[in-house]
């Protein structure tokens, strides 16, 4: 028995001290990672400051209803501007998120209309990529027409 216990303690300390086991190429490692999309349009951006207002974004924008979002914050879409910001810039945090109410101007890169809006919810999951933003009616309808569904958008903090 002691022959036997000898040899798993061996074996053990064998894999114990092998090289650690790396992903392979179809795993995603980091989803926060930004798109090459994502323009800065002065050599001066503050690239500490994740709310920089030089800093422009672009995305696909899409619409949503509802009246209460991650933020924990009471709104209505149908009259008031808001957007939901994708998870992968929103993170994991929702209740008091630092991007909770803080104010964004989103443009239609086909027709160059614009909206000022105020994040009040997170775009759940993959649903939204990387520079792309959910929108209330309200936003959604100053950029374009909610049938089209999905708008070409660029966008930064104000």
């Amino acid at each position: 028995m002691v022959k036997f216990a000898s040899v798993a303690f061996l074996a053990f300390a064998a894999l114990a001290s092998a090289a650690p086991i790396t992903p392979s190429p179809s795993v995603k490692v980091d989803p926060v990672t930004p798109s090459p999309s994502v323009k800065i349009d002065s050599a001066t951006a503050d690239s500490d400051n994740i709310f920089a207002t030089d800093v422009k974004y672009t995305g696909k924008a899409t619409w949503f209803t509802d009246s209460y979002g991650s933020c924990n914050i009471e709104w209505n879409g149908d009259s008031e501007p808001t957007v939901a910001l994708n998870a992968h810039q929103m993170g994991a945090v929702s209740w008091g998120n630092p991007a909770c109410n803080k104010r964004v101007l989103i443009v239609n890169q086909a027709n160059g209309k614009s909206v000022e809006a105020r994040i009040v919810d997170k775009c759940p999951g993959d649903e939204c990529a990387w520079g792309s933003l959910d929108l209330s009616p309200a936003a959604f309808k100053q950029l374009g027409s909610l049938d089209t569904g999905i708008l070409p958008i660029e966008w930064h903090y104000i």
